[in-house]
């Protein structure tokens, strides 16, 4: 691939990424639901060590060098994506629904921004029809299956979005044993905890890659690849929502790397700005995936703020890359890291 030169993109042109977020936190406050974008389970614990973990992490600075800015372009599954950034597999959002500012499928609009900006959709639970709404945005798509009780039901699912053209499918493992947001009752009550040979019968029924959502740990990591076969895992703690004070996903994801060098690794929960994405890389990472600040780009300013603020992203990590003196994706070391 040819380096990339400086050009005037989209986050110098429009909305910066403090104006995308302080206006959906304006919307979101005005609206009373501000909260929901911490949705951890119990104490939130969780989501407070993550993000502590993640800012006790700091960058040397490697100037010296060719004096070129870095090429952050990357494959993901032989789709070329401007920077290793997207956003994380997304559902129906108790956040977007308070709003009532969108028509059904409002997805499809969220889709359109991303395929604007070059990078994935990752799709969660919904029907055949929000999924080919969505595929019909134009960016390649990420069929993630929630546990559901009903095998039959997630074996369609899977088989579907592969007649319809996914890029990949998955598994929410992270679910399998209900979600919880607060002190709320856990749920939804349709899912339920699989086997593993269930799990293996879900892989074995799809030629696509296969992807675990939800791996936090070297052990998950190991039968993942060895016994699922699995091609690519998502280090997550569910947005906080699988189980209270969860190891921070930067503090495992050097062990699951060095267990699983062969896989494809991606990291969501948490992550705020182009610094975290680098600190994932630099940590053994393929890429990351962005829940909640889509989410309020999204109530910012529709497909348009999603499209923004993955464009913001993308810019940040490309002058962060520049500034460590890592001048590719694949070119990353992991020694510009310096716990405090």
């Amino acid at each position: 691939m040819e380096a990339l030169d400086p050009v005037l993109s989209r986050s110098e042109v429009g909305m910066r990424y403090d104006e995308i977020v302080d206006k959906g936190l304006a919307i979101m406050r005005e609206a009373g639901i501000e909260h929901w974008l911490n949705l951890g389970a119990e104490t939130q614990s969780q989501n407070r060590l993550n993000r502590e973990y993640m800012d006790s992490l700091t960058f040397e600075m490697r100037l010296l060098g060719d004096g070129k800015w870095a090429d952050t372009r990357t494959e993901f599954f032989g789709v070329e994506l401007p920077a290793p950034i997207m956003p994380a597999a997304l559902t129906v959002s108790r956040v977007i629904n308070k709003l009532s500012r969108w028509e059904d499928p409002w997805l499809e609009l969220f889709a359109s921004g991303v395929a604007e900006a070059g990078s994935i959709m990752w799709l969660g639970m919904g029907t055949t029809y929000e999924l080919q709404r969505v595929l019909d945005q134009g960016a390649p798509v990420v069929k993630i299956v929630k546990p559901l009780q009903d095998n039959d039901a997630v074996l369609h699912r899977i088989q579907d979005a592969e007649e319809r053209g996914a890029l990949a499918v998955g598994i929410d493992i992270d679910a399998m044993y209900l979600e919880k947001a607060f002190d709320e009752k856990p749920g939804p009550p349709f899912l339920g905890p699989k086997s593993l040979d269930e799990i293996k019968m879900f892989r074995d029924a799809t030629s696509l890659p296969f992807v675990l959502k939800g791996v936090l740990s070297v052990q998950d990591a190991q039968i993942g690849r060895d016994e699922v076969g699995a091609d690519c895992i998502v280090v997550s703690n569910h947005g906080g929502e699988a189980i209270d004070y969860s190891v921070p996903i930067l503090k495992v994801l050097p062990e699951i790397r060095a267990a699983v060098p062969d896989m494809t690794i991606l990291v969501d929960s948490g992550l705020k700005r182009g610094t975290d994405v680098l600190k994932a890389l630099a940590l053994g990472a393929d890429g990351a995936c962005f829940g909640n600040l889509l989410l309020l780009a999204f109530v910012a300013d529709g497909a348009e703020g999603v499209a923004a603020m993955l464009t913001n992203l993308q810019d940040q990590l490309r002058r962060d890359m520049s500034i460590t003196g890592c001048k590719s994706v694949d070119g990353i070391d992991s020694g510009i890291i310096r716990p405090l």
